[in-house]
């Protein structure tokens, strides 16, 4: 029995671009999934499109990048960080229309549950001025050493940097009774103020499973592990496909 080949929409983190799952294609043992880096507005090929000010703004924007290229064939979406939050509300979308299949999987990584309130030491970073924003930045990680090393090339990025985490920090969940039917599978690290109690309630948007998936890491625990995340994330997808073959 074969299994349906898969599309994994990978939608990247603040500041990030689709070349942030350009070699994920290259890493998966199989050809049941292929990798889509989907890129944001206002970089690499899409770098003349406006930046999005709203996170409403973002998720129509990818919504209908991906809505393009479905084609019938089985789904997943990806999102670390900021990302995480557009893949989940764009499932969200694409849940409530009949037009199209929902998607089979969702991918949330390095970002707790919409619900739950940020921390009350957590800075907001957006508000920073620019030697205090550069300097949170840095320390947070996964910003390459050349961009650290050369402060002028840094400044370049400021704007989409500054408007990203204005989009993350400022967006307000809208609960509503609706639920994925699809899994959840949560990726964090352990290193990254993240705790498998909080992390365990995204459960509650979804009346089907949800996964959990630590690393000994920080905040981008997907680069530092990237081999092995990709290795998971095919694993539970191989799960959900066979299932869903196995219902047909």
């Amino acid at each position: 029995m074969n299994m349906p080949n898969c599309k994994l929409f990978c939608i990247p983190y603040a500041g990030g671009s689709a070349a942030e799952y350009q070699d994920w294609q290259l890493l998966m043992k199989s050809d049941a999934v292929e990798a889509v880096p989907v890129e944001l507005a206002g970089r690499g090929v899409r770098a003349r499109v406006p930046l999005c000010s709203t996170m409403d703004e973002a998720v129509a924007d990818i919504y209908e990048m991906i809505q393009a290229q479905i084609d019938g064939q089985p789904y997943a979406l990806f999102g670390h960080s900021m990302g995480a939050i557009i893949a989940f509300e764009v499932s969200r979308m694409l849940s409530k229309q009949n037009v199209m299949p929902s998607p089979v999987h969702l991918f949330v990584a390095g970002r707790n549950p919409p619900h739950v309130p940020r921390r009350a030491d957590a800075k907001v970073l957006h508000e920073l001025d620019d030697e205090a924003f550069i300097e949170e930045i840095i320390q947070f990680g996964g910003i390459p050493e050349e961009l650290i090393a050369h402060r002028g090339l840094f400044r370049m990025f400021m704007p989409m940097l500054r408007k990203d985490y204005t989009v993350s920090e400022r967006y307000q969940f809208q609960s509503d009774d609706s639920k994925l039917r699809c899994p959840i599978s949560v990726l964090y690290g352990t290193l990254d103020h993240s705790t498998a109690e909080v992390m365990s309630q995204w459960q509650r948007y979804t009346s089907g499973s949800c996964s959990l998936q630590a690393y000994e890491a920080g905040h981008f625990f997907i680069h530092d592990y990237r081999e092995q995340v990709v290795g998971w994330i095919e694993s539970e997808l191989a799960g959900t496909l066979t299932a869903s073959v196995g219902r047909s």
